[in-house]
């Protein structure tokens, strides 16, 4: 524990230490200036009111202190927004009130020109590409609007700038073919959820036997196949589906599970909610910026890591269900043919296809409805490009294969996670039916398949000079990860994550060994404290990226950080997997107990529904500001908090009205 103690703080030291001048921070332009929004649109009764939201970039001027700090603070670009890029909300009125006395020689020094030369400011004039005609009309009002203000207000610069949308007041929303769709659907499941539950309770009203009790009517399928249909959408039923205890001897044994996925679920709700606040407006960025210069920053940095947490757990759950259905098949000794394996490697995709697709298609559905304004200047640039993503690109998401296809215009950002699991799951099940086809050979394919992709993020890292982690800078994230090459293509890559999906797969095989062969790890001090170990280690792992990360002038060596780069996910992996194994088989005193508790029953289960639908509760909730707000612990944690409840709402009814309900199906069409 002394030489961990001793490694940490080596590692902690080994960061330059950072100060920020706030005396130069603030001769900068503040990033965010927002006129009020209510009462531009509100205020002139029976008069168009005009409210543009403008996206702005600073030009270059080294007589301009603002300028020169600038360019010094923005340089930290890890740890930093790009301070260049600026945003307005114009009141158009106020704007023409304030420009009046002008003449047409002051106008026109004033005016620094049309932003083109941003990219990924371009993406959002592309999905915004109706309302190129209300940048056509204010482009030279808004631009020397803003400049109007950087100059009185003392900075000394000119911005370029493009209107990236405006709204007038009395705007309403028709409903359109999208609108309708959604809405028809929601009934439709309203409806036969009625239906399920009010048969269901006519069969419970008619049963005889007194001696059944409440809970095992709803256990009982009956014998009707229309009514198991039908009942499937019971309300009731689908509760104590939800809330079953696990059955057999593996579903107790792995039950801790949901604990996992829970924590691992509030700990992505937790950077999710962070980068949507950062993409919405803050009035003290420099707090932030200050935070991601210390351990905390470097914490926030690696706790990229937990995704590895699911990956695991996904290429564990596979591996245990097709060892159940490979030995049912065995015990029937049926002869494994090409067309066995084939038959069983469509079944097993098809089922998975359909349970995961429908809830997600319908949350996509609901990500793209139009609705009233209910936020404010900022609820377009954050809530109304994810609809237009939605609606665009929707078969992206459908097909899996979003982590590659179109990466600037990503609807449901998170759903790149289901696309690398779905790619490692279709390759690792082939695996498993070759190591089944070849048993002989199994151990020697599996070590060499580990190998391969523990080698691959090195050689990626090495020949595509990526940066040995993953990044996700203020400003990466204020453009949500719109162009960023180390997200697309680093982090979010199936190939670079499937190493940490085949530990899942590897520790699924060792716990089967270890129960087929009744060997009782718990009773073997040595493991005990392997495992105990992990905890301690996993940290010090957490901070293992301090050095990389909060080094600002001297880059990494490239073979160095190559292996890092393929070490940092699969060994986070493959001590996960130690630890799950070391679990199942009932070592960590406590700990298990913990995890073992039956609230998490029903949160871990709820856990893919709210991995769905959160980011879209997290928009809404931070697409409704009307000012910038200040970035403290205290409004962080309020944030996380109302997203993670609301995500869990959420998902309970996702999961009573359709994800059950699709679930309790496919197992009534095997």
């Amino acid at each position: 524990m002394m030489l961990q103690i001793v490694a940490l703080a080596a590692i902690l030291s080994a960061a330059q230490s950072f100060q920020l001048n706030m005396t130069q921070f603030y001769e900068m332009p503040p990033l965010y200036d927002l006129d009020d929004y209510d009462r531009c649109l509100q205020e002139f009764n029976g008069q168009s009111s005009t409210y543009c939201f403008v996206r702005a970039e600073v030009q270059p001027d080294e007589s301009a202190s603002a300028w020169r700090a600038i360019t010094e603070i923005s340089k930290y670009d890890r740890h930093h927004f790009d301070h260049r890029n600026l945003y307005f909300g114009l009141c158009l009125r106020e704007c023409e009130d304030s420009l009046s006395e002008l003449n047409e020689d002051e106008l026109e020094a004033l005016q620094a020109g049309l932003l083109t030369d941003n990219p990924k400011v371009n993406v959002y004039l592309d999905l915004f590409s109706a309302e190129t005609d209300n940048r056509q009309r204010h482009q030279r009002l808004t631009n020397v609007c803003l400049n109007w203000r950087l100059q009185r207000r003392g900075f000394g610069v000119l911005a370029k700038s493009v209107v990236e949308y405006c709204n007038e007041a009395g705007q309403q929303v028709e409903d359109d073919a999208w609108n309708l769709s959604f809405y028809g659907i929601l009934g439709a499941l309203l409806v036969l959820a009625c239906l399920g539950s009010l048969v269901d309770l006519l069969l419970k009203r008619r049963r005889h036997d007194k001696m059944l009790k409440e809970r095992d009517h709803y256990k009982t399928p009956p014998k009707s196949t229309a009514q198991q249909i039908l009942l499937t959408f019971s309300v009731a039923r689908n509760w104590y589906r939800l809330n079953q205890e696990p059955t057999g001897k593996i579903g107790r044994e792995l039950r801790f599970l949901d604990c996992f996925k829970f924590f691992a679920m509030f700990m992505v709700i937790f950077a999710h909610t962070n980068w949507v606040i950062y993409e919405s407006a803050i009035s003290n960025p420099q707090d932030p910026e200050r935070l991601l210069h210390t351990a905390a920053g470097t914490l926030l940095v690696s706790g990229s890591l937990i995704t590895v947490t699911f990956f695991v757990i996904s290429g564990l759950l596979l591996t245990i269900n097709w060892l159940a259905v490979s030995r049912s098949l065995e015990a029937k000794k049926e002869h494994w043919s090409f067309g066995q394996y084939a038959f069983l490697f469509l079944k097993f995709n098809v089922f998975r296809y359909i349970r995961l697709t429908v809830p997600y298609a319908f949350v996509l559905l609901m990500s793209g409805v139009y609705f009233e304004n209910a936020g404010g200047p900022l609820w377009r640039h954050i809530f109304e490009r994810e609809q237009l993503s939605c609606r665009r690109n929707w078969w992206t998401n459908l097909l899996y294969i979003n982590n590659f296809v179109r990466t600037d215009e990503r609807c449901l950002l998170q759903g790149w996670y289901l696309a690398a699991d779905t790619h490692s799951f279709v390759l690792s099940l082939i695996l498993l039916m070759l190591g089944h086809r070849f048993a002989k050979w199994s151990k020697h394919l599996y070590a060499g398949i580990l190998a391969t992709f523990v080698a691959i993020p090195m050689v990626l890292t090495y020949v595509m000079d990526y940066y040995p982690i993953f990044i996700p800078s203020p400003q990466t994230q204020k453009d949500s990860f719109i162009g960023d090459r180390q997200f697309t293509e680093f982090y979010t890559s199936s190939l670079m994550n499937f190493g940490s999906y085949f530990c899942g797969v590897l520790a699924a095989l060792a716990y089967d060994q270890l129960t087929q062969k009744q060997y009782k790890i718990r009773e073997l001090k040595s493991f005990q404290l392997l495992w105990f170990a992990l905890i301690p280690v996993g940290v010090l792992w957490l901070f293992s990226a301090h050095p990389i990360f909060q080094h600002y002038y001297v880059a990494p060596s490239a073979i160095w950080g190559a292996i890092y780069a393929g070490l940092q996910r699969n060994l986070w992996g493959f001590g996960l997997g130690i630890f799950i194994v070391g679990m199942a088989g009932k070592v960590g005193w406590i700990f298990r107990k913990f995890a073992c508790l039956p609230i998490f029953r029903i949160l871990g289960r709820l856990t893919y529904g709210a991995f769905i639908v959160h980011l879209l509760v997290a928009r809404i909730v931070l697409a409704t500001v009307r000012e910038p707000i200040y970035f403290g612990t205290g409004m962080m944690f309020a944030f996380i908090f109302f997203t993670m409840t609301m995500s869990y709402l959420c998902s309970f009814l996702l999961a009573i009205f359709l994800e059950l309900p699709v679930s309790s199906f496919l197992k009534l069409m095997r």
